[in-house]
């Protein structure tokens, strides 16, 4: 009778566990083989159907390939600058094919409420400072390219920054925040007497938020009341008791939850630091009785501005308030993407 020892039983099994093994990885070959290629079939339809062509697709694909999911290219500004950096870095000859397909995804501009990710969203002739040497100089952004920005100093230098050397530049932008980063000079020259640094793109951008919520821009009628000092607490009660006839008419030009900017067309007597009443209509919503503080002022002979700060707002007013404004950015988003 045949007799079996342990050497043959280890074969056997081994031999067992092997098969498994193979099918099991040479299944999930397969599965991850098909779908990687119905992911580039989706991949390129959509890209079709926003105006890439076969070799603009394919490029894009190279970077997005990586990501969980490949389609966000398309419809993220942030997933796409950081794909067009590294293609760019990989070779200089990808960037005429990057300046095509930003275009035709509309990524060209970033409206004014999305926050800066990449130094390729700075807009051109963007004013600011240049740091070098422990000293500032006034600065601005002179010129773009897929693979630098040109700053050109404004102010007159003692010592121009040289290649290698690192600088600061720094600069507000509006309704956002203060945004800076630093770089390595890759070269420097002069044109029209102004020095010229070239540095390279980064996405590392320090930004020091100016605002707790944003500020959006509107164009809404209001009514206030100025009691030209600041109210003790028991005074508040009479805010019910104001005569309409002692409101003064202005407009809301931009609103957030913790306050408003409103300008009047004339010249206004406010101070600092004193209360006021703010009524308003916004998109058929009544916001009334709001007590406000002034928290800084803006004049000229024929114009001023007051930037209010919201003191006594109604949870249900700023529920209604962040509605709003979320509508109107998924509008001014949806524009952005269909018509620019």
């Amino acid at each position: 009778m045949f007799q079996t020892d342990l050497t043959d039983i280890l074969l056997v099994f081994f031999g067992f566990l092997a098969s498994v093994l193979v099918l099991i990885v040479l299944s999930y070959t397969i599965s991850r083989y098909f779908a990687s290629r119905s992911a580039r079939k989706e991949f390129e339809v959509i890209g079709k159907q926003m105006g890439l062509n076969e070799e603009e697709i394919s490029l894009l694909y190279k970077c997005a390939s990586a990501l969980e999911e490949p389609n966000k290219v398309f419809h993220s500004k942030y997933i796409f600058e950081k794909c067009a950096g590294k293609l760019v870095k990989e070779s200089s000859d990808n960037i005429p094919i990057i300046v095509s397909v930003r275009k035709k995804l509309k990524f060209e501009h970033l409206p004014w409420f999305l926050p800066l990710a990449t130094t390729r969203d700075i807009e051109l002739y963007q004013t600011g400072f240049i740091s070098y040497k422990g000293k500032s100089y006034s600065a601005a952004v002179w010129e773009k390219t897929e693979e630098d920005l040109k700053i050109a100093i404004l102010d007159r230098i003692p010592e121009s920054p040289q290649a290698g050397e690192k600088v600061r530049f720094s600069f507000l932008r509006e309704d956002d925040g203060r945004y800076y980063f630093e770089a390595e000079v890759l070269n420097t020259y002069l044109e029209d007497e102004k020095v010229i640094l070239v540095i390279p793109h980064t996405e590392k951008l320090g930004k020091v938020q100016l605002r707790e919520s944003i500020r959006w821009k509107v164009s809404t009628p209001a009514r206030v009341f100025f009691f030209n000092r600041k109210l003790k607490a028991e005074e508040l009660s009479l805010i019910e008791e104001l005569p309409n006839e002692s409101f003064v008419e202005g407009t809301i030009e931009n609103i957030s939850t913790g306050g408003v900017m409103v300008c009047f067309k004339r010249s206004i007597s406010a101070r600092e630091g004193d209360n006021l009443l703010l009524e308003f209509e916004w998109k058929g919503r009544l916001f009334k009785n709001i007590l406000a503080e002034i928290r800084h002022i803006t004049s000229s002979t024929d114009r001023t501005c007051l930037g209010l700060k919201f003191l006594n707002l109604k949870k249900a007013y700023e529920e209604i308030i962040k509605r709003f404004i979320a509508e109107e950015q998924r509008e001014v988003l949806k524009a952005y993407k269909m018509d620019r």
